[in-house]
């Protein structure tokens, strides 16, 4: 080959090169990408409201309840299973919390224990129908969840329960150093299970049975006991959000979480573009939150109806399973 016909072939091939890393790097940064795209736009399009640290924290404190169910839902994911309930149980967890605080005047420990003890069971209920019945997650879940929220009728009737105590109210109202407290109980959880994942040994497991739960069976990972630990940790997150939205609320009304289902799973899904692993993760997970939160802000200082956020939700959450197939199968591809 000729001299300058070597020099084409090398520009062609550097060219290529560049391409591809350009792309690499646009993939396993997207979520960042986006979240700084959305930023920028709301920042410009509003900057006398939008960046303030009044708006920050109210986004931060907002999407606090979502990020704690985001979490949750991770966990199941990364597993390779879903869990369709955890809005049912939210409700189920609340109505059972706030109910004997309201009713039997319990105090604020016992009932958040209640609201917990009912997350965790429902957990482990669905766990249990997955791993050692061997029913479908998608079918199991919609059973549990169905049945949480026939609980959840039966101890509140459809009632809305107010008059909370104080101290109930003061999860939601206090700050420490002007952050409030909903935030760092989410940031808290959140980190939590992080180092779960990353961490600890149950951690390692849960990666193992989400790549391949026969090779991970075969290895000695007792995989039924992790699946239910992983879907008591989903239930004991949407417990913790509906202490969180309660006490936000002041009050319990029913329904309380099925409209945080789309949001959390919209988040996971949007993780998967930070990294170029393409796996569930809880960081991932976090920041999707507080885009969608920040989106949705947005758009409502832009004075948009309400219904152009929750298509925003879904839209994103199609595109982002969509481009997470498209690389999935690039990634088999080559």
């Amino acid at each position: 080959m000729s001299a300058r016909g070597e020099r084409v072939l090398a520009a062609i091939t550097g060219r290529v090169r560049l391409r591809s890393s350009a792309r690499g790097v646009a993939e396993r940064w997207s979520l960042v990408l986006a979240f700084v795209g959305a930023f920028v736009f709301f920042a410009v399009a509003r900057p006398s409201t939008f960046l303030t640290w009044d708006n920050t924290r109210a986004i931060l404190d907002d999407s606090s309840a979502l990020c704690v169910l985001a979490a949750g839902v991770t966990v199941v994911l990364v597993i390779g299973e879903f869990d369709l309930s955890v809005g049912f149980v939210a409700g189920l967890a609340a109505a059972a919390g706030v109910s004997v605080m309201a009713f039997h005047g319990w105090s604020v420990g016992a009932a958040v224990a209640i609201a917990l003890a009912a997350g965790a069971m429902a957990g482990v209920a669905s766990g249990i129908a997955v791993a050692y019945v061997r029913i479908p997650s998608f079918i199991a879940t919609l059973a549990v969840g169905s049945i949480a929220a026939a609980i959840e009728l039966a101890i509140t009737k459809t009632a809305i329960f107010e008059g909370l105590s104080p101290s109930y109210l003061e999860i939601a109202t206090t700050r420490v150093w002007t952050v409030p407290l909903r935030v760092i109980i989410a940031a808290a959880v959140v980190l939590a299970l992080l180092v779960l994942l990353r961490t600890t040994v149950f951690g390692r497991h849960a990666a193992a049975v989400g790549d391949n739960p026969a090779a991970a069976r075969l290895t000695g990972v007792p995989v039924g006991r992790v699946r239910v630990i992983a879907f008591m940790l989903a239930g004991l997150a949407a417990a913790i959000a509906a202490v969180l939205v309660t006490s936000s609320a002041s009050q319990y009304y029913p329904n309380l979480g099925t409209g945080y289902l789309l949001p959390a799973y919209a988040a996971a899904f949007l993780g998967l573009s930070l990294g170029g692993g393409l796996r569930f993760n809880i960081v991932g997970s976090y920041i999707g939150v507080l885009l969608l939160a920040m989106v949705t802000t947005g758009l409502t200082m832009m004075n948009q109806p309400s219904w152009v956020a929750a298509l925003v939700q879904g839209v994103v959450l199609l595109v982002a399973v969509a481009s997470v197939s498209v690389r999935r199968r690039g990634a088999v591809g080559r």
